[in-house]
């Protein structure tokens, strides 16, 4: 296997925008979980939970937009790809956040969570799809630096202002505010980052296969985003509000291995999408890509498992002994699911995509699993694992040619 420059220097640049991206959204949580109550910051966790849900469009959307300007060369095409996107992405977002606002009526009750509070939760739905659009062209034209900075400014943006309304007594709805602020921001932002495309003449594009390829692209991003996400929902319902607060705790601690190796993966697409004729180098950039991936899963599960205690206290500022007893065995399974997303990305950029609808089957024997084995937060995490193990089987089995 020979090493790829272009895929260690984009994920370098990447590793290291995105870290500072999850660090701030680390130092958020940190934040939150200090000021608020573990009752208070459950509910937000749980909140946060949709809002990865909901970040299926945010990333089938830069998928399906990276996807298309990697191999596009002209730039006046590639502007109308962003306009007609644009336009379809905010048309399609109105019209869903119509449908979550009826959703969220039963949701609010199950989850024992304000209404006006999931409503204000679900307008991110609008951004979801707005602001990959800037961000797919980026990354597709492997401007590596500037979608990063864009990043790290939502990210700093959502803290500042988080601390600032939770300060002022808002509570979750002051961190909820923040962080739909910091997309809006940072949405903006990406109008700058690719105004010398938006300031040329605007040619047609052909997409032929796009809505082709959408379908798939969008139902492995949920795949994926509802697995991960799921757990945290699912412990609101069904344990006390302490214990829930305590598993979300240790939960988004175990996202940071999914979120903290994601560069990995957006660094291979455009490549093995530009590349996906060449078969040889296609696998050594996946190659690549999965020992890079192994690295920062070995070192971080390491920690979770020496130093658990000292992790959950250094986090949520108090011993919380329940968090500690699962944090390994959740950091288990987001590794596993780190390694399915980079598989399925990686056959994504390939258009080995038959066979995808049978990912759902690994959500309903999560979901299953989580419901019978929900005795205790450690029953329940493991259960989490076995779930996770039989995903990654099935991205590597069951979605191909």
């Amino acid at each position: 296997m020979q090493i790829n420059k272009s895929l260690v220097k984009g994920s370098i640049v990447l590793l290291i925008a995105f870290n500072i991206y999850n660090a701030l959204n680390f130092f958020f949580h940190f934040a939150m979980v200090r000021i608020m109550s573990v009752v208070e910051y459950g509910v937000l966790a749980s909140l946060f939970s949709i809002i990865y849900i909901l970040a299926v469009f945010t990333e089938s959307i830069q998928t399906i937009i990276t996807k298309y300007t990697a191999k596009e060369e002209n730039i006046g095409k590639i502007k109308n790809i962003f306009k007609k996107s644009f336009k379809k992405a905010f048309l399609v977002s109105i019209f869903l956040f119509g449908i979550y606002c009826i959703l969220a009526i039963p949701l609010a009750h199950y989850m024992k969570i304000d209404y006006p509070l999931m409503i204000l939760n679900g307008t991110i739905i609008i951004l979801a799809f707005l602001s990959p659009i800037g961000r797919g062209i980026l990354q597709g034209k492997k401007k590596f630096s500037a979608l990063g900075i864009n990043m790290i400014i939502e990210s700093l943006g959502k803290f500042i202002l988080a601390l600032l309304f939770v300060y002022w007594g808002w509570s979750v709805y002051g961190a909820i505010t923040a962080t739909i602020l910091g997309v809006i921001i940072a949405l903006l932002l990406s109008f700058i980052n690719i105004s010398d495309i938006l300031k040329k003449k605007e040619e047609k594009a052909q997409t032929e296969g796009i809505y082709g390829y959408t379908k798939p692209t969008f139902f492995i991003m949920m795949a994926i985003l509802v697995f991960y996400s799921i757990d945290i929902i699912m412990a609101k319902i069904f344990f006390p509000d302490d214990l829930a607060g305590a598993y979300a705790i240790a939960s988004i601690l175990a996202k940071t291995i999914f979120f903290g190796t994601q560069p990995i993966g957006r660094a291979m697409f455009p490549l093995t999408a530009e590349n996906n004729e060449n078969k040889k180098k296609s696998e050594n950039l996946f190659g690549n890509s999965l020992v890079i991936l192994a690295i920062g899963i070995i070192t971080a599960l390491a920690l979770f498992y020496f130093i658990p205690d000292l992790i959950i206290k250094v986090f949520s500022g108090k011993e919380v002994i329940e968090s500690s007893a699962i944090l390994f065995y959740l950091g288990i399974s987001m590794s596993l699911m780190s390694i399915s997303n980079l598989i399925l990305l990686y056959k994504l950029s390939l258009g080995k995509i038959k066979g995808y609808f049978l990912l759902y089957v690994f959500i309903a024997l999560e979901i299953f699993l989580l419901s019978w084995f929900s005795n205790d937060l450690v029953q329940f995490s493991l259960a989490l694992v076995a779930a996770s193990t039989a995903f990654l089987w099935g991205s590597i089995v069951l979605v191909d040619d």
